[in-house]
């Protein structure tokens, strides 16, 4: 890992980026129930996994954040005590989760290809 105090400020931001999204699924700008944790979500998956990938200098550098975030989500998706629950099992809890969780792995898989490609040798021309 070539810098460890910036990619934990990567761990922390992804950390409290997918508190914010999960009170965020509920929110309703302008009257309207927008998917505004969804977008927030998949937006932040991947820059961060990006972010995560180029700090650490390996593929297993995006992983951490996705990581991060599920664990966050998992956690405020099941019941509290009085039985409150933070994400919802509706449509909209549903979708959050698939969409961060998907948008986190499509990040993850290609920080890989995109390392990949930089390695590939320049092709040979005939002339």
């Amino acid at each position: 890992m070539r810098r460890p105090g910036a990619y934990a400020l990567v761990l922390v931001l992804a950390m409290e980026l997918a508190i914010w999204e999960c009170f965020l699924i509920t929110a309703r700008p302008f009257g309207y129930p927008l998917p505004v944790a969804t977008a927030l979500a998949v937006l932040a998956n991947i820059g961060l996994a990006r972010a995560g990938a180029r700090i650490a200098g390996t593929t297993r550098g995006a992983l951490g954040p996705a990581l991060i975030w599920l664990g966050v989500v998992m956690v405020f998706s099941q019941p509290g005590p009085l039985g409150d629950v933070v994400v919802p099992g509706n449509g909209r809890g549903v979708l959050f989760l698939v969409v961060g969780l998907v948008s986190a792995v499509v990040s993850v898989a290609l920080s890989g290809v995109n390392r990949a490609s930089r390695a590939l040798p320049e092709p040979l021309t005939g002339r």
